[in-house]
């Protein structure tokens, strides 16, 4: 096995030490920051346990997680549900959360340079021999190098990434870069760190998070995941079937004993359109999430929140709590897969001009009701989203 070992030390600025293990890497920083002479952005003392990169292998069994079920992994799911694991393999939610070295973010970013604005300087990539990727920022800590360790999303919009830390007070921090990789290899600011200025020296890297919305990125990108002493423990990589359905030990227990198991899970009669809600809701927000001035205004930002137009909606208001996110979508299918006519056809199904109980749009009644009523809205650096506050729009 090959060991490499790089010291990497400037006084007064950054001592970090990063050691390579063949393909089972580890991640050992000993840092303190300060600024070049910056003032108001101080030290910031790190003091980083050893952060395993090994974790991201085919699920297995985990430790019990309730009295009766454990996780399983998506290949045990597939015994029964062959059609929706091969359609979930195409989704974005079965690749939202990888090592760095996992990806091909080192072959796009190593030996490249980018500008991250004034108040952030010219970061410098490279990769190790291991595909280990690491950032520089040379006008503040010369040749000192910053790990980058996690690729948070599933690259269909973009990938951004996110290295776990130890702060001087002992808690972990989650420092997402201020660059992230969008669709077709485009390399731009993170969305929301445009606006933002550094206030110590590890946020010249990028935003800053602790606690539970450090803990609520992690979740919403992994199907299990706790984040204890800069690393994620007990993990179950990207979006799987347990994310949605629960641990699913007892069901597959059921189901190998029987030719008709109970019903599991989004199947069970007490699952209704409140439940499936709250449950995308969780990830992709609802109203709670939000200032009740953001609810109230409903500026254009908020559509990346789906949830949050769709609960606005006279279409939703008008259901009688019928309509759901799967009224519309199958939740195992990447949108990318769905023709435009399938969308249209879901519009249909409750506005056909053959139903004299329907309301019918006075326009068309067979075409445009995605580019009228739930167009796609422009976000920072280029990202679409479609806005589910579906309705006449003034404009």
């Amino acid at each position: 096995m090959t060991f490499l070992l790089f010291e990497l030390i400037v006084v007064g600025k950054l001592n970090i030490r990063v050691i390579g293990m063949g393909v089972a890497g580890l991640v050992v920083a000993s840092a303190t920051l300060m600024s070049n002479n910056e003032p108001g952005l101080g030290t910031f003392d790190l003091q980083q346990p050893e952060v395993s990169l090994t974790q991201f292998g085919k699920a297995k069994r985990s430790d019990q997680t309730g009295a009766d079920a454990e996780f399983v992994g998506r290949e045990v799911c597939r015994e029964c549900h062959q059609a929706n694991f091969e359609l979930h393999a195409n989704h974005g939610h079965a690749s939202t959360f990888h090592e760095v070295s996992q990806t091909d973010l080192p072959d796009i970013f190593a030996d490249t340079k980018f500008d991250g604005g004034a108040n952030h300087g010219i970061y410098e990539y490279f990769a190790d021999d291991q595909q280990a990727l690491f950032v520089r920022l040379p006008a503040e800590f010369g040749q000192q190098a910053f790990p980058l360790q996690y690729a948070l999303g599933s690259g269909q919009h973009a990938q951004t990434m996110l290295t776990l830390t130890t702060s001087a007070d002992g808690q972990t921090e989650g420092i997402e870069h201020r660059v992230t990789c969008y669709h077709n290899e485009r390399v731009g600011i993170t969305p929301g760190h445009s606006k933002k200025i550094p206030s110590n020296a590890l946020e010249l890297f990028g935003d800053m998070q602790r606690g539970e919305p450090l803990q609520r990125c992690v979740d919403c990108h992994t199907t299990r995941g706790e984040v204890v002493d800069a690393s994620v423990k007990g993990l179950v990589a990207n979006v799987n079937c347990e994310k949605c359905h629960g641990p699913g030990s007892e069901h597959v227990r059921a189901a190998r004993n029987t030719p008709t198991p109970p019903k599991y899970s989004v199947g069970r009669e007490d699952w209704g359109g409140e439940s499936e809600i709250q449950l995308c809701g969780d990830c992709h927000r609802l109203p709670k999430n939000l200032s009740e001035r953001e609810v109230r205004e409903y500026p254009d930002l908020l559509a990346r929140f789906q949830p949050v137009g769709m609960l606005r909606s006279r279409c939703y208001l008008e259901s009688d709590g019928q309509m759901r996110c799967t009224t519309c979508h199958n939740p195992h299918q990447t949108i990318q897969a769905v023709a435009k006519d399938q969308h249209i056809h879901a519009c249909i199904q409750c506005h056909d001009d053959q139903n004299t109980e329907h309301v019918v749009c006075s326009v068309s009644a067979d075409s445009g009701c995605i580019e009228c009523h739930m167009p796609a809205l422009e976000m920072d650096e280029g990202l679409r989203f479609h806005d589910h506050w579906i309705r006449v729009r003034e404009d």
